[in-house]
């Protein structure tokens, strides 16, 4: 564990969502914990620990879990894309969460006062992040959740925010959560990616790239949603930046 009292989790559910970060910290130390790996350096002076925990419910919560049990972080920050269930959330945009639900269910309150303190540049969004159990790939279904909450704010769906707060809670660690936007309410995913999902909840690339190939409509779907989270990832990266930043 790292010597010094500040220790910032950054947690992702896939490589991809955190790899721009990763590449910016100084100092990085490989910390191995059986099969897992976490890159524990500094940045903007802070020393963080940063993680994907894998993707799907059950990934995240034992994935987090078995992050502050091994670096004892001080607080977390949890990072990755989401689709868009209002209209006003266009692909790009950063939303950060005023709250995580898990179903109709609100969790604990995310640490809006160290957003608050922060000197973060980046034009973003505050607003629900509601955790799912499928892959909401059509318009109706995004638009049946939306109508389903609270419309006074923004909101987006993804798969594993609740777990990161849930279990961050449990820690009595405070907490962030920030999204960036994958694909917006108009938009139609390939209507095969819930298929595709494994016995625990992870999507099956191997699985897809198999259906995709007998469904040539979709690779351009595909393709486009793969340059996206790239894009994403970079605009997470530069916030993280930011907001960590915040307390040197």
């Amino acid at each position: 564990m790292p010597d010094s009292p500040e220790l910032i989790a950054i947690v992702a559910a896939m490589e991809e969502e955190v790899a721009p970060l990763r590449e910016r910290l100084d100092g990085v130390e490989e910390v191995k914990d059986g099969p897992r790996r976490y890159y524990v350096g500094t940045l903007s002076g802070v020393r963080v620990a940063v993680a994907a925990t894998g993707d799907g419910k059950r990934n995240a919560d034992l994935g987090i879990r078995r992050v502050i049990q091994k670096l004892e972080p001080t607080r977390v920050l949890a990072l990755g894309i989401a689709g868009a269930l209002s209209e006003g959330l266009a692909v790009g945009d950063l939303l950060i969460s005023s709250e995580v639900m898990e179903g109709d269910r609100t969790l604990a309150w995310p640490d809006l006062q160290w957003l608050e303190d922060a000197d973060v540049a980046l034009q973003y969004e505050l607003g629900r992040l509601v955790t799912v159990d499928e892959i909401l790939s059509t318009p109706d279904s995004k638009k049946v959740l939306w109508g389903k909450t609270w419309r006074d704010q923004p909101a987006a769906a993804d798969m594993e925010s609740a777990c990161f707060a849930r279990v961050a809670i449990a820690y009595n660690l405070p907490y962030l959560v920030a999204r960036a936007i994958s694909d917006d309410v108009t938009e139609t995913l390939p209507d095969f990616l819930e298929d595709c999902r494994a016995q625990d909840g992870s999507l099956d690339q191997r699985q897809v790239m198999w259906k995709a190939f007998w469904r040539p409509r979709s690779w351009l779907p595909l393709a486009r949603l793969r340059r996206r989270v790239g894009s994403c990832a970079l605009t997470l990266a530069d916030f993280a930046e930011a907001l960590v930043g915040s307390l040197a």
